[in-house]
């Protein structure tokens, strides 16, 4: 039986040797496929591939207007229609399946042949047995619709962790890893037609899906050079140590600040000695007149940044180009670029794992996914509030369902804690106290010494 829920609350490494870096192959900038849908632009990749897959295969279309509307929610009927076209058509209505499912709605036939394959049993009022087809479909629902539609026998858990049988479905068969979405919240269309193309896909072993296109092929250098909204961009790259077209790798992007290139952060950071087992992606930010750095124009609305599709397309070129672990997609970023890495990981939250920020942080809501945070900040730090870190730390305490309660946690350099019930999506936060540079000026915007190894052991224990 489809439950109601009650909504609870919102949820190491040594120094090693410098990886060579992969060389430019081309200067040609490389164009990325159109959306399926004009509304899609700004859609994650991997989202408007699942839809244009499920376009072309006739199992999903738009809206009257030539849209598609990816970030509307999805109700149960509608839900219920997208997962037997995925299939082939349902059956004719015979009966009556439910009280408040009229034998002529266009969603009958969808709605009473679930009930017929024991996909649904609706919700008990009374006497009367209801569907409640226009009520918005929480991932949990949709979870165990889409198990059941593709014969998996499971047996439904109690309470109201009911679901949980279903959701190892998908994690056990890498289909979508639990850390990426909350349970109860309510599925967009985006995210329903993915969840949908991960089954199609999987179904028909055409793509395991938690590992990237490049896997399996001969390796090949990306081009380092992309047309991004009709600019050219260009990014760094660290090769992962023994990086190999069979063994999926992680990848961290990491964002430079406002004064800073990508070149000299990638000196500082010192992530390329801490994370030798990682692809590394530099990102460049656009360079103003004044000689500042920027990853949005102004007036952009929080969910849209500009950048954001720089990192989709970094993501997706290096994806294609090399074996990448695609539920190990890191964030990491300093001053300007930690907001903006913050600001990723909330738009991008079932594709982002985790990030780990110093001296930069957003107040960013409404992210579209739970995203492990380590928040790095000096509360002395006069470019980045500790009122701003702690805006954001609570921000995702919430998303990632964590309580208040903490211990201590590594580095004891950084006065890191950790909070408490939210293992599969940890928060660290870290008030530290280093407030020189390694000239000894004072400096609380400083980039902590042991920064990048605490950043990789947190992403290590993910």
């Amino acid at each position: 039986m489809l439950h109601s829920m009650q909504r609870r609350g919102r949820r190491c490494c040594g120094c090693m040797a410098l990886i060579g870096v992969l060389l430019l192959q081309s200067a040609h900038a490389v164009a990325t496929s159109p959306p399926p849908f004009p509304d899609m632009a700004k859609s994650w990749y991997g989202y408007q591939e699942s839809v244009t897959y499920l376009k072309d295969k006739g199992s999903i279309g738009g809206y009257p207007d030539g849209l598609f509307h990816p970030r509307e929610t999805v109700n149960r009927a509608e839900f219920l229609k997208l997962v037997f076209r995925s299939k082939g058509a349902a059956e004719p209505v015979t009966e009556n399946c439910f009280a408040d499912v009229p034998a002529d709605a266009w969603y009958a036939p969808f709605v009473c042949a679930a009930k017929r394959r024991g996909m649904v049993s609706g919700y008990k009022v009374g006497s009367r047995a209801l569907f409640r087809p226009e009520q918005p479909i929480i991932f949990a629902e949709a979870i165990k619709m889409a198990v059941l539609a593709y014969g998996n026998a499971v047996t439904e858990g109690r309470g109201e962790e009911w679901y949980k049988p279903y959701v190892d479905v998908l994690d056990s068969r890498k289909i979508l890893a639990s850390w990426s979405y909350v349970p109860w919240d309510p599925i967009t269309r985006e995210r329903a037609a993915d969840l949908i193309a991960r089954f199609v896909r999987h179904d028909e072993d055409r793509v395991i899906p938690n590992l990237s296109p490049g896997c399996g092929k001969t390796e090949r250098s990306p081009s380092l050079v992309l047309s991004v909204g009709g600019r050219e961009r260009t990014y760094l790259l660290t090769q992962a140590r023994n990086a190999s077209a069979g063994t999926p790798s992680p990848l961290i992007v990491a964002f430079h600040g406002r004064t800073n290139s990508n070149a000299q952060v990638r000196e500082y950071f010192g992530l390329d000695r801490a994370a030798s087992a990682y692809f590394i992606a530099y990102p460049d930010g656009v360079l103003s007149g004044n000689g500042s750095y920027s990853w949005s124009d102004p007036g952009d609305p929080a969910q849209e940044l500009r950048d954001f599709a720089e990192f989709d397309a970094i993501v997706r070129e290096i994806a294609e180009s090399a074996c990448i672990d695609m539920d190990r997609i890191f964030v990491v970023g300093h001053s300007l670029g930690a907001w903006f890495a913050n600001a990723v990981a909330c738009a991008r939250g079932g594709i982002v794992r985790g990030s780990a920020t110093v001296g930069g942080s957003t107040t960013m809501q409404n992210c579209t996914g739970p995203s492990a945070a380590m928040i790095i900040n000096n509360p002395k730090d006069a470019l980045s509030s500790q009122v701003t870190a702690e805006a954001m730390r609570d921000i995702r305490l919430e998303e990632n369902a964590c309580t208040t309660t903490t211990r201590r946690a590594d580095p004891a350099s950084l006065s890191c804690v950790q909070y408490a019930g939210c293992i599969r999506d940890p928060v660290v936060f870290c008030p530290h106290t280093i407030d020189t540079d390694h000239r000894g000026a004072y400096y609380p915007h400083v980039w902590p010494p042991g920064t990048a190894e605490a950043m990789v052991k947190f992403f290590g224990g993910l």
